[in-house]
């Protein structure tokens, strides 16, 4: 059995049916003649019908396109009004301060500068005690040299008049 491809099973088909088609036909030959003759006198009217026709058809069909056209372009106008509207509310509502879009990261940036000033407010409090600790640092140990000074200028006469006399108006911190 030979192999044939769907292309080739369509045209088979086709070619049977024509043959059967043809067979109907030649038993009613005379009565096709007369129809012919009677197609060929109409052919001459219906080409006339068919340009008239076919004429009117391509006339609806650049109507309908035309139609078409206008629609699609109303469409797209009113398309771009809405989204232009759009865009102007959503401005308006970043303007006053109530778009959605506005407000989280706006929420965000603010907690964020919270969380910074408590922290710089508790570094400069932090500085603050470490200058207070230098300082008194400094004042601790000024008094200990000043101490030392005194404890050292006990030993001798001498100079313990003189620094008495330097040191008397003077007192240690």
């Amino acid at each position: 059995m030979p192999v044939h491809s769907r292309g080739d099973k369509k045209e088979t088909n086709h070619h049977d049916e024509m043959e059967v088609d043809y067979a109907e036909n030649e038993g009613s030959s005379s009565e096709d003649e007369d129809t012919e003759s009677s197609s060929v006198s109409e052919d001459g009217d219906s080409s006339e019908m068919d340009d008239e026709d076919c004429e009117r058809r391509r006339m609806e069909c650049l109507d309908e396109m035309s139609n078409l056209e206008k629609q699609f372009t109303d469409l797209k106008d009113q398309l771009y009004k809405e989204r232009l509207s759009q865009v102007d509310a959503k401005l308006q509502e970043v303007i006053a301060g109530k778009a959605p879009e506005y407000l989280e990261p706006l929420a965000t940036l603010q907690e964020n500068m919270q969380i910074r000033t408590k922290v710089a407010g508790i570094y400069r409090e932090l500085c603050l005690e470490s200058v207070k600790n230098k300082y008194e640092c400094e004042i601790q140990a000024s008094r200990q040299h000043c101490e030392d000074l005194q404890y050292s200028m006990d030993g001798t006469s001498e100079s313990r008049s003189s620094c008495v006399l330097d040191f008397k108006g003077r007192e240690c911190f």
